[in-house]
């Protein structure tokens, strides 16, 4: 495990796939191989969105027997510094929210009809205040966004699946730095 964590940067984004039924329902839905997205924020630790313990700080730990296949991708173009403030951003900002089942819906939703535009909660001047809209790939994408950093051309950050993660080396903002499955 150690061997992974020194591979990773703080601000590296981690997507993950998990056994079991409601993970396979949750990937089916969203036509992606991840269903979860956590943020590396260093020392061994991702900040991370669930449903049970909403925002919070957990171990990372790779090696599970749940996981099936994880990929980490951090983005090239970005300072030290912007990494510690994406990383600081993550924690102040959405630390502690709840898990938004009205927002994992919404997403859902908007994305099976095609809804198309950029308007978002998160645009607002006051969504600091009022972050409590909050689903894991959103947590990467918001933080990202408000680093001035964009995962996705075409959504707007809080309406961001982890299939917009799929390919995100392809704009040539990301590299993929690790991908495995469980030893």
């Amino acid at each position: 495990m150690n061997g992974i964590i020194k591979k990773l940067l703080p601000a590296d984004i981690l997507l993950v796939s998990e056994k079991g039924l409601k993970h396979s329902i949750n990937r089916m839905l969203g036509r992606s191989k991840w269903h979860h997205i956590m943020l590396y924020i260093g020392k061994g630790k991702v900040v991370e969105v669930t449903p049970r313990k909403g925002c919070h700080i957990s171990k990372l730990d790779l090696t599970r027997d749940c996981y099936i296949e994880y990929r980490a991708l951090r983005h090239k173009k970005i300072s030290g510094t912007e990494k510690k403030r994406i990383v600081a951003t993550a924690v102040k900002l959405f630390l502690g929210q709840k898990f938004s089942w009205r927002q994992l819906t919404k997403v859902f939703f908007r994305r099976l009809v095609e809804l198309k535009g950029n308007r978002s909660n998160s645009s607002k001047p006051d969504y600091r205040k009022k972050a409590n809209c909050l689903i894991c790939s959103n947590l990467a994408a918001m933080t990202y966004r408000a680093a001035g950093r964009s995962i996705s051309e075409r959504w707007a950050h809080d309406y961001v699946m982890p299939r917009d993660y799929d390919k995100l080396e392809e704009n040539g903002n990301f590299c993929v730095v690790l991908e495995g499955k469980p030893k």
